[in-house]
């Protein structure tokens, strides 16, 4: 009988013939194993197979019923779909933005699309075109960025609770401005309102031209096919200071009333080359408006020009309110004493304080006015502002209309020098400030419809006067401004009262800075601090600009010119060469 052995390398028979060769039984069992592996693996992968099958049949189920139940939400039997709310001032009941409007809104408003490193989001480097970093100049260095976060801010939240306005970043008249709400017609999400005054709000809605501007196609585009796009070609002055007045200056939609400056908004007054000084550049001075030789001067004169154009809309737009106010009040009925006939509910007090009360009033403005006039220090000091003692007669209780913008009027005439065979807009323009002071100056509180009728007859004029002056000078090849200290003293000895107050300072000032420190901008700067030309100014001429500019600043923490001489700022005046 043979048994079985099984070597280390394969399976053997030994029986009394001594050892042999592999036996056919030893085969069979490599066979078994290798049978046994196969089935072990045909089990597995079928268990795998069914496992996969169930699993598909459980996500199709549940996927199916999900759609039918969905389904089953806008059938006529159930109540009907409701649209998402569009009233971005609605208060607490909507208190989210995200959803309200369609996604692609916050890929042309927003702007998140714009601030990538591939396109205007890069870091600041002197080697680069400063469109690569646009956007990141923008976010770190311009307070546009931050518009919307001062609605968080404590003063913000005390000013609408004044009002009773409800939250300031959900306010209407608020957003208007301090965000690209007014961009739009629909509600904007709350991530493009955190945006503040972004890309939109300057170069406009980027929905038809957004891909296409990142084409070599782009550069061939002449303006105006660029502006059917939707794009907003702010190279020249005109079309650029235009961009900054509905908010700086006010309009119809975007208003800095009495009301909100008393609750805690900082007084408007603006002045365009000023602001351009100031704030950073992040666009190349190339073919733009910056590249001029009178870049400054320029600046000054059509942003004055056409500031005066914005207020006059703006009181036209106030007058015609006060006019509609002055046909809709209702008379008080005048009833005999002895009267016995007539029944009033309240009677008589009640029904004229039921009266009084439902007339709007929303005239006179007092914004139209100037503030320092009634806001003076109660300590007794009569230089306050700037102000004498005693006021001339007829003076009491007569404030002026807008001396910042009036002075500039005057300043706008007086600073040009007369183009070489043109004619000058700017006397007009002063003429027409000088009307509607006259007439706001005999009884600036009335409200009958003829003197109404009167005023915006005027603004009117003001402001077709102002459109074409800005025009005008636009198209001048050169502005030269006079800005000498004899050409000042001759307007200051003309009518020597009207130029004691601060704003009337502060825009001679201006006046003389932009007279002085003209010139184009600076290649390849992104960011402008101080005078666009500094570079070119003496030291001396700096250091007495610098000082004349000290004598009109607000003391910390105020936002009035309480420690403001006018002898002061004269003798600085003098003193520039």
């Amino acid at each position: 009988m043979g048994t079985l052995m099984v070597g280390p390398g394969c399976h053997q028979n030994s029986g009394p013939g001594g050892p042999q060769s592999p036996t056919k039984c030893a085969g069979d069992l490599c066979a078994v194993s290798s049978l046994e592996r196969l089935l072990g693996r045909l089990h597995t992968t079928a268990v795998n197979a069914l496992f996969c099958t169930i699993l598909w049949v459980f996500v199709w189920a549940y996927s199916l019923a999900w759609l039918l139940s969905s389904v089953a939400l806008c059938e006529p039997s159930a109540p009907p779909c409701q649209p998402m709310p569009t009233d971005y001032a609605g208060g607490s009941e909507y208190p989210d933005y995200a959803g309200m409007t369609p996604g692609s809104i916050v890929q042309t408003l927003g702007v998140a699309s714009c601030g990538t490193a591939s396109c205007h989001g890069g870091p600041k480097a002197g080697n680069h075109d400063v469109q690569s970093f646009a956007y990141t100049i923008w976010i770190n260095d311009d307070p546009h960025s931050r518009a919307f976060e001062v609605l968080h801010l404590p003063r913000s939240r005390r000013m609408a609770s004044l009002l009773g306005i409800g939250e300031p970043h959900r306010a209407k008249q608020c957003l208007a401005c301090h965000s690209m709400q007014d961009q739009s017609r629909s509600s904007l999400p709350a991530e493009v309102l955190a945006d503040g005054v972004g890309c939109a709000s300057c170069h406009g809605d980027s929905a038809d031209w957004q891909q296409l501007h990142t084409q070599p196609v782009w550069k061939q585009l002449s303006s105006h096919e660029r502006e059917s796009l939707g794009y907003r070609d702010l190279s020249g002055t005109v079309a650029r200071v235009r961009n900054c007045l509905p908010c700086h200056v006010g309009d119809a939609e975007h208003e800095v009333n009495h009301d909100l400056i008393a609750a805690g908004h900082p007084r408007l007054f603006f002045e365009f080359a000023a602001y351009q000084r100031l704030w950073p550049r992040h666009w190349s001075p190339r073919n733009k408006a910056e590249a001029s030789q009178d870049f400054t001067q320029r600046s000054w004169a059509v942003g004055q020009a056409e500031s005066l154009r914005a207020v006059a809309d703006l009181l036209a737009t106030r007058t015609e309110r006060a006019l509609q106010d002055a046909a809709e009040s209702v008379e008080i009925p005048s009833v005999p004493a002895e009267d016995a006939t007539v029944d009033f509910p309240e009677g008589r007090d009640g029904l004229a304080e039921e009266t009084r009360a439902n007339q709007k009033k929303r005239w006179p403005e007092f914004a139209e006015l100037d503030c320092y006039a009634c806001h003076q220090s109660l300590a007794g000091d009569p230089a306050f502002v700037g102000r004498d003692q005693k006021p001339a007669a007829g003076q009491l209780g007569q404030p002026r209309w807008q001396p910042w913008y009036a002075s500039a009027g005057r300043l706008l005439h007086a600073e040009l020098v007369p183009a070489v065979g043109g004619t000058s807009r700017s006397l007009v323009v002063q003429q027409s400030v000088e009307d509607i002071q006259r007439l706001l100056d005999t009884d600036w509180s009335a409200t009958d419809q003829q003197r109404l009728r009167s005023l915006l007859f005027e603004a009117r004029g003001l402001s077709r006067a102002a459109r074409l002056s800005a025009e005008e000078l636009s198209l001048r090849p050169q502005i030269v401004l006079n800005g000498s200290n004899q050409q000042l003293n001759a307007i200051v000895a003309e009518r020597p009262r009207e130029w004691r107050t601060w704003d009337a300072s502060v825009q001679m000032y201006l006046a003389m800075e932009a007279a002085k420190s003209g010139g184009p901008a600076r290649g390849g700067v992104a960011h402008n601090r101080g005078p666009v030309s500094e570079v070119s100014l003496t030291t001396d001429l700096r250091r007495s600009l610098d000082q004349l500019r000290g004598s009109l600043r607000f003391p910390p923490q105020v936002d009035s010119p309480q420690t403001f001489r006018i002898e002061r700022f004269q003798r600085d005046r003098l003193a520039v060469p």
